[in-house]
């Protein structure tokens, strides 16, 4: 196996080392700061883990957000992502459609400490608010694919639950994040962190029981599980006083992602 290598701290270390001047070479004087991120910034990179570096660019050429490049140097997946400061606060730190990712970007400065750190102390502006906001919005894709579990279990549709259950639950996992405010830190360790969260459905330990184990084959337990875990999803929405349903069909009225009852 050519393309995945096993490599130490170490090894990445070096890496990093070796492509500072390449970078400063690349950007020149538009370069602010460069960090490395992700796992090798919170030193529990392991034998396969890539290497992930951002380099704050002061602008971006011909009106891109971003850029980046991504190799595989004797078997390490190396990507660098370019952008600027503002860029990197909307799309990565404000609460948007990824920010249930965003807690793997932990920030380790490699050049411009000063940069980097007050970055890593940002926190979004009406982070409650706005994570409610995506908790509401996301529910429609959640309810999505709950049916769709639910019809392959009605029609024993065997080959295709490989695909629609993992759906499933990541679509749980991502409403739940919002909901209790914190993203993942890494996809790895998804499960073990959502079952610390605060707010979750009572069945969800069953459900993730069933996800760990592979045990979807008895549909009709999957069944009861899937229904309690969607019905106890909705009793915390009521609790938290949002809204997630309409009725009124009319698509010329407004809807507001975050509907307080």
């Amino acid at each position: 196996m050519e393309g995945i290598k096993k490599h130490t701290h170490a090894d990445r270390e070096q890496v990093i080392r070796e492509m500072v001047p390449l970078i400063k070479k690349k950007f020149g004087t538009n370069l602010l700061a460069l960090a490395v991120c992700c796992s090798y910034a919170r030193n529990d990179d392991v034998d396969y883990s890539d290497l992930e570096l951002i380099a704050f660019v002061k602008t971006m050429p011909d009106g891109k957000h971003q850029g980046g490049c991504a190799k595989i140097v004797d078997g390490m997946l190396i990507e660098l992502v370019w952008m600027t400061r503002q860029t990197y606060l909307n799309t990565v730190l404000d609460v948007n459609e990824y920010w249930h990712y965003s807690g793997s970007n932990t920030l380790l400065p490699i050049l411009n400490d000063e940069f980097i750190n007050e970055l890593s102390t940002f926190r979004p502006p009406d982070l409650k608010r706005k994570c409610l906001d995506h908790a509401v919005g996301y529910f429609s894709e959640l309810q999505e694919a709950v049916a769709k579990v639910l019809n392959a279990i009605d029609r024993e549709n065997w080959e295709n639950m490989p695909v629609l259950f993992p759906d499933m639950i990541n679509q749980i996992l991502r409403v739940l994040s919002f909901l209790n405010q914190e993203p993942f830190v890494t996809a790895s360790r998804m499960i073990s962190q959502v079952q610390g969260f605060r707010i979750k459905p009572k069945s969800l330990g069953n459900l993730l029981d069933i996800a760990i184990k592979g045990g979807y084959q008895d549909l009709a337990v999957l069944r009861n599980i899937s229904i309690a875990v969607f019905e106890e999803l909705e009793k915390i929405f009521e609790e938290l006083g949002l809204s997630l349903y309409d009725e009124d069909i009319d698509p010329n009225k407004i809807v507001n992602r975050l509907r307080q009852v």
